[in-house]
């Protein structure tokens, strides 16, 4: 199996793979930041940890094995076609609307199944011609005692979830008393209170697990009722990355010195024709020949081991520091959900021992971060 690296101080990798029980047969540089190898197909969940643990990025660029799929595809190709065509239809329906289900509705039911029927929900439907947003304004505007609206999807099935306004004993009756509580630090922006007793105000600072919104509510009487405490809390939340970079890199050089090795592969028998010892440091490269003049499936194969000596240079501060940052940013958004905007960044440099650059960047954005208490983390 071949499969692309990319990152910094790659031999660093390679040393580390050797250490955890990795074989790598061939090791080739592509540039500065990336090299491509050559492992045992058992061996690659171990080197995938490996890279996320340190922040290398890992790629498959082709496994083995296809030879043999070329062979079963030629001798069952009817089902091949059939496995091609259910995919293909899976993919088609995948984008229809297929279903759809009301949750909650109570006493709306009946006017929410209306409204399905009015807004031309039927099955077979595109399912990119649905706006879930537009949807949702359209039944809390037709719904106007609702206290809460949602439709998403779920699969190919459209989910309308929403729940009729409570007050007063009614609240109480329905109610469980759970709180809303931080799902993370932060410092709140904006505040909705749908049921229950703000705990919080906009510009307060908050840690994971603190309550935001009580789970109860004062009655006509004065005296506190339990209610299920719902509403949505944003908050300004941050992430953060670290990273280091070595303040030197090390560049391979080819030293002339080639071997080859000379194999002849077919799909029932390996022979070794010419063998040739790896070098401490090498480039490889494989080449396959057909045997000509033979109507049967052998292919010669040349490995060329070509070997490569290691020269360490210095970076510039500029370049060590904004690598650094660059890896520690990424890092940072890694940990934030996709597609948020980024409202804020601040970047802390540091050097360890004049070897090292250690950069570490944090991301500031506003996500929701009310959840119920017994979902805290």
């Amino acid at each position: 199996m071949e499969l692309e690296l990319v990152g910094l101080n790659l031999e660093g990798l390679l040393s580390r793979a050797a250490q955890a029980g990795i074989r790598v047969r061939m090791a080739r540089r592509v540039d500065e930041r990336t090299m491509r190898v050559r492992i045992d197909a058992a061996q690659r969940e171990t080197m995938e940890a490996l890279c996320a643990r340190c922040g290398w990025a890992m790629r498959e660029v082709r496994a083995g094995g296809f030879l043999r799929l070329s062979r079963w595809l030629r001798a069952h190709w009817t089902r091949a076609a059939a496995v091609v065509v259910f995919v293909a239809l899976t993919a088609v329906s995948s984008q229809l609307l297929w279903a759809v289900r009301v949750e909650n509705a109570g006493r709306d039911a009946a006017e929410i199944r209306r409204f399905v029927r009015e807004e031309g929900l039927l099955p077979g439907r595109p399912k990119r011609t649905i706006s879930t947003a537009a949807l949702r304004e359209a039944l809390l505007l037709r719904l106007p005692d609702l206290a809460y609206a949602s439709v998403n999807w779920a699969g190919s099935t459209l989910v309308i979830d929403c729940q009729e306004a409570l007050t007063g004993e009614q609240v109480l009756a329905e109610g469980d008393g759970l709180d809303l509580v931080a799902s993370q630090p932060g410092i709140v922006t904006r505040l909705w209170v749908l049921s229950g007793t703000p705990a919080v105000e906009i510009g307060q600072a908050v840690r994971a697990g603190q309550v935001l919104i009580r789970g109860e509510e004062r009655g006509e009487q004065g005296s506190m009722h339990a209610v299920k405490a719902q509403g949505e809390v944003t908050a300004r939340v941050w992430a953060r990355g670290d990273a280091k970079v070595s303040r030197y890199v090390e560049r391979t050089v080819e030293t002339g010195v080639v071997r080859r090795r000379v194999t002849l592969r077919s799909p029932w028998h390996v022979r070794e024709v010419r063998g040739a010892e790896p070098f401490e440091s090498q480039d490889a490269s494989v080449e396959l020949q057909p045997v000509v003049g033979l109507f049967l499936p052998v292919w010669r194969e040349i490995e060329t081991l070509a070997e490569t000596a290691v020269f360490r240079e210095r970076r510039s501060d500029a370049d060590a520091a904004s690598l650094a940052q660059g890896a520690a940013q990424q890092l940072a958004k890694l940990k934030c959900p996709s597609g948020v905007e980024i409202l804020d960044k601040w970047v802390d440099y540091s050097m360890i021992d004049d070897e090292f650059v250690y950069a570490t960047v944090v991301l500031e954005y506003e996500w929701g971060v009310a959840v119920r208490a017994d979902d805290a983390p």
